[in-house]
C-alpha cells in the first residue's frame, strides 16, 4: 500500500508544483462548471489508480490492505460503489460482520439510487440466513432497475424464507418486466403446484 500511496502523492506533488510555475501571461478564470469538470477526472484519477492496486493485496491474500485502500478510495470518491462492495465483502468473509453492515450502510447513504450495493448486502444477509433483511435489500435492488439475473434472488429469497405466496406474485411481476425469463417460468409452475398441494 505504500507504493500506491506514494505514486498518488508523487501525482499530487508533480500537479502542485506545475501549478504553482509562474505563468508566461495572467491567467483566465474558468467557468464553476469546467473547474467542477477537472476536479471530478482528478478524483476519478486517484480512485481508480488506488483500485488497481487493491489488485495486488488481493491476490497476495492480504485483505486488510485491500479494505484499507478501499476505505481511502470511498473517502476521495464516495460514489465509487465497488469499493464499498468489495470491502464489506471481504469484511464479512472474515466473520467482521458489523464493520460489513457499516460499510454497505455507508455506500448506500452515499449511492442511495445504486441497485448493486442493495443486492450485494442483501446477499451479505442471505449468506446469513436472515431472509426478512436480505428479501428488503433485494427488493430495492429491483426497485432501482436491477438487471433481471439480480431480480431472481427477491424471489428466491422469499421461498427460502418460506413466503411462497408472496415469492409466486415477484415471480409473475418479474415475468411481466422480462417476458421470455425461463427461470420466472419454471418457478412459477413449480410454485403453482406447491401451493395447490397446500
Amino acid at each position: 500500500m505504500r507504493r500506491a500511496l506514494a505514486l498518488v502523492f508523487a501525482v499530487l506533488s508533480m500537479t502542485a508544483v506545475w501549478a504553482a510555475q509562474p505563468a508566461e501571461q495572467e491567467m483566465e478564470p474558468i467557468p464553476a462548471a469546467e473547474a467542477e469538470r477537472r476536479v471530478g477526472e482528478s478524483r476519478d484519477f486517484v480512485a481508480n489508480l488506488l483500485w488497481e492496486h487493491t489488485e495486488v493485496y488481493w491476490h497476495s491474500g492480504n485483505w486488510d490492505e485491500v479494505i484499507a485502500l478501499c476505505r481511502r478510495i470511498v473517502a476521495v470518491d464516495p460514489h465509487f460503489v465497488e469499493a464499498y462492495n468489495g470491502a464489506a465483502w471481504m469484511l464479512w468473509s472474515m466473520d467482521r460482520d458489523d464493520e460489513a453492515v457499516e460499510f454497505y450502510r455507508a455506500g448506500i447513504a452515499a449511492n442511495p439510487d445504486e441497485y448493486e450495493i442493495h443486492h450485494e448486502f442483501g446477499m451479505y444477509y442471505r449468506s446469513r440466513q436472515k431472509w426478512d433483511e436480505a428479501a428488503e435489500q433485494f427488493r430495492k435492488s429491483v426497485e432501482r432497475g436491477a438487471p433481471a439475473y439480480f431480480q431472481h434472488t427477491l424471489p428466491g429469497t422469499l421461498e427460502q424464507g418460506g413466503r411462497k405466496r408472496e415469492a409466486l406474485a415477484e415471480w409473475r411481476a418479474l415475468l411481466e418486466r422480462f417476458p421470455n425469463d425461463p427461470i420466472a417460468k419454471r418457478h412459477i409452475g413449480d410454485l403453482e403446484s406447491q401451493l395447490e398441494e397446500d
